[in-house]
């Protein structure tokens, strides 16, 4: 059995002030912070990702259910200031579905698929997976691969089915108005390409509307999770490199009409459990509810479900409250969200929070946008020789800093990853005793985006509203003074430092190795107060993690920072 310790790292501990923060309380005000503005915009597929990799997060929609052709959209982030209209937009329109992002290709920029619902002349003709590939920084304007053959598909999702260390992707296929059932898909990575017909079917036909990757029971290898209307919700079994084309677990409630999905740990016993929303459009209560992991195996009943009940979709989970567990977010057609806070492992009936909004929601998705509560985290697993996935410590992870297995570092093609979710896999299996080590970049402060298909609101960005103490502002020191994450972030040769003063200071900001020793001064002086934005060039510097420390009268702020050649 792998064995997994988790640290942090000794020097940046003694370097970095400790973090204090406001817990199990709900860090959102009721009403969004950003709303978009763009016009008639049916939005359903929702994610973030670095498209243009300059170190701040862009926000990715796909456009138009089953509403009207639309188009796929990319707000470009101008240092954590999300723009209203979108700078990016596809070629191509289409009844666009939800998207999943993944680098495809191994050329270190993220691509992204969207499941096309239906085809042009809507619910008559099925629809398509697609996929938009990144050309450093800017997607393609129409799809670089679309499936060869056409199905009903709502929702798609990158995993590693094959262990090989690159992105598959999985298709929820089936439309349920007009009963046109759809056996579930797999579209395999041979090599950076997708294939244009599934290597994987279910054996059955039916209606799936949410899929996820999991490893259900601990083995080391991804297993495959389906929910969905006029029938049961399926989780299908990998055996280390082919999925069972029969499911091996289906749940009890096959009459209540599952709209979306989201997997992790909730009572914190290392056993992934399934949250689910269901949708009683088409009958059934249409409740929130968690079906808990058993050993290897999910509950056949929920063993929580929500008082509230109606046309349930958006779900996901997240430590947004900094207690260590992950809280329940959920969203309905027509309706607010909700924010139910984990409290030993459950969830009251009723939530804690409820939004002033009243919008058709579809993806839930978090991201520290702004990254004002960033840290880094070293985590290490223990090879044995077989096992190429691991489960992160946490989902809703920003970035991988770095990987190595022993003291080589790993390059895109050699690993693949669901930072959302939390997994890494590999293209080999660290040996037996060999260390495989991550630096991760991850927040104490997610801010959450909506994406609703009621054209008229727009969608939504709720900023994450937690007090940071620590390493931005330190005790006693104005709260606008801070020192921001270096973008990009890995970097070759250079990178920006930014930083903010409350008032004009004498100022030394310098970088320092691993043992403390003064590598670079970028500044020593006088600066005004406001914000900085220093460029800094290490093209003499060998590869590694290096520590930059502003000083000044006020307090000392020191941030990690990765140079990645």
């Amino acid at each position: 059995m792998t064995r997994r310790t988790t640290r942090i790292a000794a020097l940046a501990a003694a370097l970095v002030f400790l973090a204090v923060t406001a817990a199990a309380q709900v860090p959102y005000a009721t009403t969004p912070s950003w709303t978009s503005t763009y016009p008639g915009d049916y939005a359903t597929g929702a994610g973030w990702a670095d498209i243009n990799r300059d170190g701040w997060d862009d926000l990715v929609t796909a456009n138009g259910n089953d509403m009207a052709r639309q188009r796929v959209v990319v707000y470009l982030s101008d240092r954590g200031t999300i723009p209203t209209t979108p700078n990016w937009q596809s070629a191509d329109i289409d009844y666009n579905g939800h998207l999943s992002i993944a680098d495809v290709n191994a050329d270190g920029w993220p691509d992204v698929a969207v499941s096309v619902y239906i085809g042009p002349a809507g619910f008559s003709a099925s629809g398509k997976v697609k996929l938009y590939l990144n050309t450093n920084g800017t997607l393609s304007a129409n799809p670089d691969w679309v499936s060869r053959d056409s199905v009903y598909t709502f929702s798609c999702a990158f995993g590693d089915a094959d262990n090989d260390g690159d992105p598959d992707l999985a298709v929820a296929a089936g439309e349920s108005y007009n009963r046109k059932a759809e056996r579930n898909r797999i579209y395999y990575n041979r090599g950076g390409r997708l294939d244009s017909l599934p290597g994987w079917r279910s054996a059955a036909a039916g209606y799936a509307y949410d899929v996820a990757w999991v490893d259900i029971d601990n083995d080391g290898d991804l297993d495959l999770a389906f929910v969905g209307e006029r029938g049961p919700n399926t989780l299908y079994r990998n055996d280390r490199d082919s999925i069972r084309t029969s499911p091996a677990w289906s749940s009890a409630d096959a009459t209540e009409n599952a709209n979306s999905l989201f997997t992790g740990d909730i009572d914190g016993d290392g056993w992934q459990d399934l949250a689910v929303s269901d949708n009683n459009q088409l009958g059934g209560s249409g409740r929130f509810k968690i079906y808990r992991n058993a050993a290897g195996t999910p509950g056949p009943s929920p063993a929580w479900t929500s008082a509230w009940g109606g046309y349930g979709s958006g779900i996901t989970l997240a430590d947004i409250d900094n207690d260590t567990d992950l809280d329940l977010i959920t969203g309905g057609w027509w309706q607010p969200l909700r924010i139910y806070t984990n409290t030993g492992g459950t969830f009251t009936t009723a939530p804690q929070w409820t939004s002033s909004t009243s919008s058709v929601v579809e993806a839930i998705v978090l991201k520290d946008f702004d990254r004002d509560g960033l840290d880094s985290i070293d985590v290490t697993f223990t090879g044995d020789g077989q096992r190429s996935l691991f489960r992160l410590p946490r989902n809703h992870v920003q970035r991988v800093l770095l990987a190595r297995t022993g003291a080589d570092t790993l390059r895109p093609g050699q690993i693949c990853y669901d930072l959302e979710n939390g997994w890494v896999s590999l293209a080999r299996p660290p040996a037996a005793g060999v260390t495989f080590a991550l630096r991760l970049l991850v927040s104490r402060d997610l801010d959450m985006a909506v994406s609703n298909w009621d054209a008229s609101p727009g969608n939504y960005i709720f900023r994450n509203t937690t007090v940071q103490v620590g390493v931005n502002t330190p005790a006693g020191l104005p709260a606008a003074a801070r020192l921001g994450q270096n973008y990009p972030n890995p970097f070759n040769p250079s990178t920006t430092i930014p930083f903010t003063l409350p008032e004009r200071s004498a100022v030394v900001l310098e970088v320092v190795s691993l043992l403390g020793e003064r590598v670079a001064l970028p500044v020593d002086g006088v600066l005004e107060a406001g914000e900085h934005a220093v460029p800094w060039s290490a093209p003499g510097l060998p590869s590694g993690t290096y520590f930059v420390r502003l000083r000044t009268p006020a307090g000392v702020f020191v941030r990690p920072v990765v140079l990645l050649k």
